[in-house]
């Protein structure tokens, strides 16, 4: 406990969240550092909503002390969706490592508060501007779940088309395949995951396009 807490002092000391990178071996440990926290760290999640729940009350109830009394109680429940969240991508960033990533969740799933659950952060706010907009992250995250982990196969004819146009086909074939089960295993833990919260950034190699299909279409237009 001693260890984690002083390994959680230092991320906290230089918690500006990363970017996605193509410096591989950089972006795996990246990747595997922020998944091992948040896997043993997400039940902080916890404490920290509830806390939070009660500093931001309820708006709609005017009088305070019913509104600080829903609000702790609304921030235990989401304190449980947060933390379940957390362990969840934690895992699958921690023994995913290896994977390449889209670069950026924007408008996929429901954010984090902040990097890492022990962080105040800002909370993400389903009414706003409306509750269809609010969960629309939802079946998005959804959605990208079900194309990449049943059409992820589309990076190798693709990667494939694109290393020959560089000169190196064998490299090609073989970043289609890493794409490949990255976006499988990927793919599958979005699935598993879409109705708690998601990192709103990814560390790691990035996967050019949104979809397994977005290099094939790229590469045909290009042919």
């Amino acid at each position: 406990m001693k260890k984690l807490l002083i390994l959680a002092s230092m991320l906290l000391m230089t918690s500006t969240a990363y970017a996605s990178t193509e410096n591989v071996a950089q972006g795996m440990g990246q990747k595997a550092i922020r998944g091992g926290v948040n896997l043993v760290t997400g039940i902080v999640e916890v404490p920290m909503q509830i806390y939070k729940g009660y500093q931001k009350g309820f708006g709609p109830i005017k009088n305070e002390v019913g509104s600080k009394t829903l609000g702790t109680i609304l921030g235990f429940f989401r304190g449980f969706g947060h933390a379940a969240g957390r362990i969840g991508w934690g895992g699958l960033e921690l023994f995913g490592f290896w994977t390449a990533n889209r670069p950026s969740n924007e408008g996929v799933g429901i954010p984090f508060d902040a990097e890492y659950a022990w962080q105040m952060g800002e909370q993400y706010d389903i009414f706003d501007p409306s509750l269809a907009q609010g969960l629309k992250p939802i079946p998005v995250k959804l959605l990208h779940g079900i194309a990449d982990g049943f059409l992820g196969i589309l990076e190798v004819p693709a990667q494939t088309i694109k290393g020959a146009h560089d000169g190196n086909v064998v490299k090609g074939l073989g970043k289609g395949v890493w794409f490949w089960f990255s976006r499988m295993v990927y793919g599958f833990g979005n699935i598993y995951t879409c109705l708690v919260p998601n990192p709103p950034d990814n560390h790691g190699y990035p996967m050019s396009g949104d979809w397994p299909w977005s290099s094939l279409s790229e590469e045909t237009a290009t042919s």
